[in-house]
């Protein structure tokens, strides 16, 4: 669940989980990607998030951000979750390939297109080819320069073209850059903010809002602290249970954690790299034994009722992955409310109405907060 209220109202995102990001096989950098691959041994080849490639026989391995990619690929998936150490292994261990593909997805950053090319470049064996496929106008140049870094000037050229797209080749050889290849792929951040208390956060590269808190959340945060702090001066009960929903690297669920001192607190995400970053999170702010998390597109059965749902969706969801997201009247207790923040309210205002919940809320720095009841 990558991409949230992270712009202003006027910026336009992409992304969510109604469609898997930067997994489009009619895209023409796809079908580069997919011609070079022609006569390869599927078994010698890593995809590095660029999905299954069409035509291509099953066995290759394919590095997965989502728990959505598990599901129907003919390809040995390996749950990528990142490098933050130096001396950690490749996602792939120590097996090395004949050719790495990469197709980078923009919306998650150039730092995680250069940790692929990073991370496809350390996977190869000597003379192994590493095939990034990217628009010209988005990126291109910039990517290739940065495979000439890792590869050498003379390792790498664009060997095809179409609609905008180039396909650039490098080759493995002894020049490779390993001490930047490593630099690249185990690039970390920390988020220290003061909306977010005494907590600190580790982010990396691939996830939601990977550098610094985001707008939106930053809104949800503030509403929800005035909301507690008149619930509790009203005698009110502090919530027992939270669910954040479309967690990202645990913000909200650690925040109420930290907020909430007997708190239970269930964050849901399906960037399995979030997953990881949000339990070790929780390990070192010290919350991990009132923490859970689940690796779910959505909501699992398993989850049991809350007193609060704190939301902050995918901007540009479909209608029916949203209507799923805010339908939320079965996990929560009597008298439980749901917290959301978006860029624009219509959509959602008209959703939870359609859903029976009473509605409330209005603007705050730029963003729309939003209360959902039900009776």
């Amino acid at each position: 669940m990558a991409e949230r209220a992270e712009a202003k109202p006027s910026t336009n995102r992409v992304g969510g989980p109604g469609g898997q990001d930067g997994l489009n096989p009619d895209d023409p950098g796809v079908r580069l990607l997919a011609e070079a691959a022609k006569g390869m041994e599927a078994s010698a080849l890593l995809l590095v998030h660029c999905g299954d490639l069409p035509g291509l026989a099953p066995g290759a391995t394919r590095l997965i951000l989502d728990v959505r990619e598990r599901t129907g690929s003919p390809h040995r998936c390996v749950s990528d979750l990142g490098r933050t150490d130096t001396s950690a292994p490749l996602p792939v261990g120590d097996a090395r390939f004949e050719a790495a593909m990469v197709w980078p997805r923009a919306h998650l950053g150039k730092d995680f297109s250069e940790s692929c090319l990073a991370v496809g470049a350390l996977a190869l064996r000597e003379g192994g080819h590493l095939l990034c496929a990217v628009r010209k106008q988005k990126g291109g140049k910039s990517l290739g320069k940065i495979m000439r870094a890792l590869l050498g000037d003379d390792a790498v050229e664009v060997v095809a073209r179409e609609r905008g797209y180039h396909l650039w080749k490098g080759v493995r050889g002894p020049d490779i850059d390993t001490e930047l290849a490593t630099e690249l792929s185990t690039r970390h951040y920390e988020i220290h903010d003061e909306a977010l208390g005494d907590l600190r956060l580790r982010s990396q590269p691939g996830v939601f809002s990977r550098r610094e808190l985001d707008g939106g959340t930053r809104a949800l945060l503030h509403v929800t602290d005035e909301l507690l702090r008149r619930d509790a001066e009203t005698g009110r009960p502090a919530p027992r249970a939270v669910l954040d929903l479309c967690a990202g690297v645990g913000t909200l669920g650690l925040w109420a954690a930290q907020r909430l001192e007997q708190a239970e607190v269930i964050a849901v995400e399906s960037n399995l790299r979030a997953c990881a970053l949000i339990r070790e999170n929780a390990e070192r702010n010290g919350f991990a034994s009132r923490v859970q998390v689940h690796e779910h597109d959505g909501l699992p059965a398993e989850i049991t009722p809350v007193d609060l749902v704190l939301l902050n969706p995918p901007t540009h969801a479909d209608v029916d992955t949203l209507r799923r997201l805010f339908d939320l009247r079965a996990w929560l207790r009597p008298g439980g409310q749901v917290l959301l923040v978006v860029s624009r309210p219509h959509r959602a205002l008209q959703l939870l109405t359609e859903l029976g919940a009473e509605v409330d809320g209005g603007e705050r720095d730029g963003y729309f907060v939003l209360r959902a009841r039900w009776n």
